[in-house]
Parts: C-alpha cells; structure tokens; sequence
C-alpha cells in the first residue's frame, strides 16, 4: 500500500475515535479544554500499542502464507472492519447531550483501548499488504491523535449531530479499499 493508502484507511479506522469523544467533547465543560489534549495522547498511545502489536501478529501471519492469501486476508479484515463501522452507525444510542464530571483518565485509557482493537486488525492486515511498519505506526497515530483532538472540539462545539454520516463514510472507505486490494490480487493472477 502507498501513503496515501495508508493514510485513507488510519482516518477511516479513526473515525470511531473521533465518534467517541466527539460525544466526550459534547458533555465537556469549558475548563476541560485542556484536559482534551492529554485524552488525545491517551488514544494516540492506546493505538500505538494496538498497531504494534498487530503488525507483530500479521508477521507471524505472513510467514505462514503465500503473498496473493495474505491479500485476500488483509482484504477481508479491511471489508470486516467497514461492516463493523457501519453497524455501528446504526447501532448509536440516542446520548443526553449534558456536563459529566465522572470521566476521568482512566475511563479514556479504557475507551482508548477499545477503540483501538480495530487498529489491531489494521496492524495486521497492513502487515500481510507489505506495508512499511514505520509508517503506518506514524500515520495511525498521529491521524488518530488529530481525529480525538478534533472530535472532542467540534463535540463541545456542536455536539453529535453528524455521528451516523461520520462511522457510514468511514464504513464506505474501508470497502472501497478492501475492493481495491481484492481487485489488485484478481488482476495479478490472471
């Protein structure tokens, strides 16, 4: 995959994050405002590990495996994860939209962690698609970085209007990119 692959799909996988504290950033207080950015290293961290230790699965994968069933694997993950993206636009629960003084650093960490076990999968997949590991551990997190930082801005600012249409457009990115891996592994084997 090149970079600009891999930048598609770390903002596409980002944007459960986002979807989170956007509706974390719906129910700050203004003083918190600089909490936000300590909650965004938090995830950045938790998606670091994650795509690590993806990246260190799919290694073990790979060796495994002929190059064309790592593709069509990796292709398979990418599409599994647009679908979990998408039930998940339709699974949202309506959020009462008020302060919360109950969220603490602990509570990002876990949210942190569980949004992260999508980027597992992504570790694993851009693994099995000989992508340079470097670089999709730099992308992931800086993108995820910049999409919690964000949520949590435009949550306070605007709160979760545009959460449904945020997880469905990161659903149809992850199948487009699925279709172009498939696409490219049906093309080389003719």
């Amino acid at each position: 995959m090149n970079t600009i692959e891999i930048l598609v799909t770390c903002l596409a996988l980002s944007l459960d994050c986002f979807v989170v504290m956007m509706a974390r950033g719906a129910m700050m207080n203004p003083q918190e405002h600089r909490r936000s950015l300590i909650n965004s290293l938090i995830f950045a961290g938790s998606s670091l590990l994650m795509i690590v230790l993806g990246s260190l699965a799919g290694s073990l994968i790979k060796s495994q495996l002929v190059l064309h069933v790592n593709q069509v694997i990796a292709a398979l993950i990418l599409f599994a994860l647009g679908c979990f993206l998408l039930i998940q636009a339709f699974r949202q629960k309506a959020i009462e939209e008020r302060h919360d003084d109950s969220f603490n650093y602990k509570k990002v960490l876990i949210l942190g962690l569980i949004t992260s076990v999508d980027v597992f999968l992504l570790g694993t997949s851009m693994t099995l698609l000989q992508a340079d590991a470097f670089q999709v551990c730099l992308i992931s997190t800086l993108v995820t970085l910049a999409c919690v930082e964000l949520g949590q801005q435009i949550g306070y600012r605007l709160g979760l209007a545009y959460r449904r249409t945020i997880f469905t457009a990161g659903s149809v990115i992850l199948f487009l990119i699925s279709l172009k891996v498939l696409f490219q592994v049906l093309t080389h084997l003719r």
